[in-house]
């Protein structure tokens, strides 16, 4: 018995040698990742240029430049991705993570836990369709700033959160149903701090608002030295609401609608950005004349399309955002090429609309420095595509052959 079970025992030892003496150890991964032969569209408005290499290294753009000019790493993974463009991560200028289409759950089941799913199922939806960071312009209690905790700290795949918190609005406002309620100036400076101080990246206003507590608040997020937005009309006096905005330096409207024309000039003398979310505008009043077919049709949402040509050749700065909420939100992730298309086909070239949507965006949200371009020291978000965007826009929506972020493979 004793031998039998010493033999097995030599068995077994024999086995384990012979495994591991058969295989070598782990093999250490590439350090650098190497795209060569790319057609590149960096983001920041230059032309576009063939035979570029992209050297990607600790999730970083290190070196950008043609071939024979930028030093390829030995120890480096290459791609070679000839006949292909390579552009800079899409960015989602204006949108809620936790906004889905309502749903027979929907009273049992609204609060912050449900809403958390939501926000990671929508930001990994995004994230596989090429947008690899958002801009979330209000959800309600915490969730997008623990949306943009829980992305930090890798606990789920997805598009970058840069959030606003809950937006600010007075009692009975445009958005008062999960924004934060302040009515005064003292309260409006103060969920200006309240917002921040749980996290928020730039801070989002609704009408409507006193000229005090519009200026207040505004102040109050510069102090901070924080960006804030403004939701662009609502009620009847929406146009002076949008127009104390603008007079007390706000740095971006979100819409496309109730914006007067000498509003527009002075958002073009400031350098205020415009989000203008007209596709979204369109499917609404679209919708809406499908369902009430006997009233008037949404005049406010359909003069989106004019007062977008005024931004543009007032040369107002405009990103590319989505908005859809509620039923709306059906339309992700298509919408987002939707507007791309809206921009190419209404004045903006097709390197403009791509810019638009990378480096311009990536200044409304404060992270240029950061985001939006394939330029050394940048973070890594990249698309590779099959084909020339610049020749066929449209081809974003189904050609997106790579997504890199941080300089992780997302999709290859």
């Amino acid at each position: 018995m004793r031998n039998s079970k010493f033999l097995s025992f030599v068995a077994i030892f024999f086995i384990v040698l012979f495994s591991w003496g058969g295989q070598e150890g782990p093999k250490e991964k590439p350090k650098s990742l190497v795209f060569t032969n790319a057609r590149l569209i960096d983001g920041t408005g230059a032309p576009a240029y063939t035979n570029a290499v992209i050297v990607i290294s600790e999730g970083q753009f290190k070196a950008v430049g043609k071939a024979g000019q930028v030093s390829v790493p030995e120890d480096a993974e290459i791609i070679d991705v000839a006949g292909k463009t390579v552009i800079p991560g899409l960015i989602d200028g204006h949108m809620h993570m936790t906004s889905f289409a309502p749903t027979r759950y929907d009273t049992s089941l609204s609060n912050d836990s449900i809403m958390s799913f939501r926000a990671v199922y929508r930001l990994n939806q995004l994230l596989l369709a090429g947008i690899t960071t958002v801009r979330d312009c209000n959800s309600p209690s915490n969730v997008s700033i623990m949306a943009k905790k829980g992305f930090g700290e890798g606990l789920f795949v997805g598009s970058r959160p840069i959030v606003a918190g809950q937006g600010i609005t007075s009692t009975g406002g445009h958005g008062s149903g999960n924004g934060f309620i302040a009515d005064g100036e003292a309260e409006w400076r103060r969920g200006v701090r309240e917002q921040l101080r749980r996290g928020a990246d730039f801070v989002k206003l609704f009408p409507p608002y006193s000229r005090s507590e519009i200026t207040g608040a505004i102040e109050e997020v510069h102090n901070h030295e924080k960006k804030v937005s403004v939701h662009s009309g609502m009620f009847e006096k929406q146009y002076d609401f949008i127009r104390w905005a603008i007079e007390a330096g706000a740095d971006c409207v979100e819409h496309a609608y109730a914006l007067p024309d000498d509003v527009i000039k002075m958002m073009a003398q400031k350098g205020t950005y415009c989000v203008p979310t007209v596709s979204v505008l369109l499917l609404i009043a679209d919708n809406w004349s499908k369902k009430y077919p006997d009233r008037p049709p949404r005049k406010k949402h359909l003069e989106s399309k004019e007062i977008f040509k005024k931004l543009r050749a007032a040369g107002v700065r405009m990103g590319v955002g989505t908005d859809p909420v509620e039923d709306n939100t059906l339309a992700y992730p298509g919408i987002y090429f939707d507007e791309l298309e809206w921009f190419a086909s209404n004045g903006y070239t097709p390197l403009e609309t791509i810019k638009a949507a990378t480096r311009t965006n990536a200044e409304i949200c404060g992270v240029e420095e950061k985001l939006g371009t394939i330029e050394e020291g940048k973070i890594a978000d990249l698309l590779v595509v099959d084909g020339d965007p610049l020749q066929d826009i449209s081809i974003l929506r189904t050609k997106i052959q790579i997504i890199v972020q941080e300089g992780k493979f997302i999709k290859r």
